[in-house]
């Protein structure tokens, strides 16, 4: 296997994407994503034959509007039109939607473009970004798979899940990012004895004792008159 320093290794890996995306772009396959997936590293060790590809130190895959870091990370199939990474020891993931971390993970790409990626952990951490601190959504879980197509994202295994201070418990949680809606343990049976365990925040749900009251909306009167 060939051992590249971080000096070789961002100019050997663009020719190796160079290399990967070639074939794929004249081909008549969905189109490729143009911007491409970079990556950088202290260490690269590249076998072509094989197709696997080492990384390690400061681990770094971008993509538009994304990004993926590692202490090491195993790229396979990178001269194909799919592979996988996986990347291992203080994994971060960011979108411009989520925030994940987590000890392990891989992820999976098509066409030039990554699709999707799960986070391992005990636990591994998940955050949704441009949310006011009052409405804050953030969830932990032994398992999180975020789909980055259809921006969801689904925690499993020793799960926890919060929004806006409220706290939700259950076996499975999937969140959609873009609608903001949450389906806990989805398919369960009564009989399975997996339950959905809701806490709501006093104060959080309007209406309910404690609520803040609405810019409009008058204070109750008491119950009597002078």
């Amino acid at each position: 296997m060939a051992v590249l320093t971080r000096a070789d290794a961002s100019a050997s890996l663009l020719s190796v994407l160079l290399m990967a995306t070639a074939p794929l772009a004249q081909a008549a396959a969905p189109a490729l994503n143009t911007a491409g997936i970079n990556i950088s590293a202290d260490l690269y060790d590249s076998s072509l034959r094989d197709d696997v590809h080492v990384l390690t130190g400061n681990v770094k895959i971008t993509q538009t509007g994304m990004s993926m870091e590692a202490e090491k990370a195993t790229v396979s199939g990178m001269q194909a039109n799919h592979g996988r990474i996986d990347f291992e020891r203080d994994v971060h993931i960011r979108s411009a939607q989520a925030d994940l971390r987590a000890d392990t993970a891989d992820a999976t790409f098509a066409n030039g473009e990554i699709t999707t990626a799960t986070a391992k952990g005990s636990p591994a951490h998940f955050e949704q970004l441009g949310t006011p601190a009052s409405k804050k959504i953030s969830g932990r879980a032994q398992v999180i798979e975020y789909d980055f197509v259809r921006g969801t994202v689904k925690l499993t295994q020793g799960v926890w899940f919060s929004y806006g201070g409220n706290e939700v418990d259950g076996d499975i949680v999937i969140y959609d990012l873009n609608d903001e809606r949450i389906v806990v343990n989805p398919g369960a049976k009564a009989e399975s004895g997996g339950r959905v365990n809701i806490t709501i925040k006093p104060g959080s749900v309007p209406g309910l004792p404690g609520a803040p009251k609405k810019p409009d909306e008058k204070p109750e009167q008491g119950g009597h008159n002078e």
